[in-house]
């Protein structure tokens, strides 16, 4: 493994065992770095339930995001149960629904409700927009002083189909 990505898989693990990273406003960027680790390192806490035939794991990403960038450089070298990881731009709501993960930008510019009504089973849903875990989804990235953390509604998290691990579940914020 190459040095630096070696790093960044230590710098990954450490910050899912916190359960939070110092991010402040001025560090848009370490933010961004930040949520595209915990997105990663959600999956491995996460029976995905896959079938023998997929062969990808597909992150979505609907609403304008700087995620993109630093979820494709995990994606270059991360698998997700040994499925290659494919990071994929949602423009439509009717494009909705064909990934596991779907991460949800603040300035995203469809109504939560309609994206919801288009997730199904399999799929779990990671915003970052306040009450967005109070209004569906499984989880929400929030800032407590310059700390990023989340927020895990298990209702929806149930919802989805999916078995969560409760060492995940040890870090989260629970909202109903």
């Amino acid at each position: 493994m190459k040095q630096p990505v070696k790093y960044a898989f230590a710098a990954i693990s450490l910050v899912l065992l916190t359960g939070f990273g110092r991010a402040g406003p001025q560090e848009p960027e370490i933010e961004t770095n930040l949520k595209a680790a915990f997105l990663y390192n959600f999956t491995k806490y996460i029976d995905w339930q896959l079938s023998p035939d997929e062969t990808t794991f597909v992150i979505g990403v609907v609403g304008p995001s700087d995620i993109d960038g630093a979820l494709k450089e995990i994606a270059r070298t991360g698998t997700v149960n040994n499925r290659r990881i494919v990071i994929r731009r949602l423009d439509r709501l009717d494009q909705l629904g064909s990934c596991q993960l779907l991460f949800i930008s603040r300035r995203c510019r469809f109504r939560l409700a309609d994206i919801l009504a288009k997730v199904g089973k399999g799929e779990i849903t990671v915003a970052e927009a306040k009450n967005a875990a109070r209004n569906g989804t499984g989880f929400n990235f929030i800032l407590v002083g310059d700390k990023l953390k989340f927020e895990a509604n298990t209702k929806a998290l149930n919802s989805s189909g999916l078995r969560i691990s409760s060492q995940l579940l040890k870090l989260a914020i629970i909202v109903k």
